[in-house]
């Protein structure tokens, strides 16, 4: 399973490969040092029955389900997430643009 990340700009792209792996594909040091923490770190969501809400711990490398999780929560870190299909490869990137003279 793997998702592209923007934040405004493209960022990279992270995939879940293995319990306790995500790949990364970013040149950004800043930007993969944050992804490889936000990866292995706990996550903590609201569950169980409405009648009954209980706290739920996880990490977001552990599976494919608790991965996709994590990836749709990064909307709260101002990222966008786009899942990608399992032929497509990651889009070109275009940081600068150049212009004929």
């Amino acid at each position: 399973m793997r998702f592209e990340i923007e934040n405004g700009a493209y960022v990279g792209t992270a995939e879940w490969t293995a319990p306790g792996t995500v790949t990364l594909e970013m040149d950004d040091p800043k930007q993969r040092s944050f992804f490889e923490r936000y990866f292995h770190e706990e996550q903590t969501a609201l569950g169980g029955a409405i009648d009954c809400p209980e706290l739920q711990t996880e990490r977001a490398d552990t599976s494919e389900d608790s991965f996709e999780r994590a990836m749709n929560s990064l909307a709260a870190y101002a990222y966008k997430v786009r899942r990608m299909d399992s032929s497509r490869t990651a889009r070109p990137r275009r940081d600068k643009q150049k212009t004929d003279a």
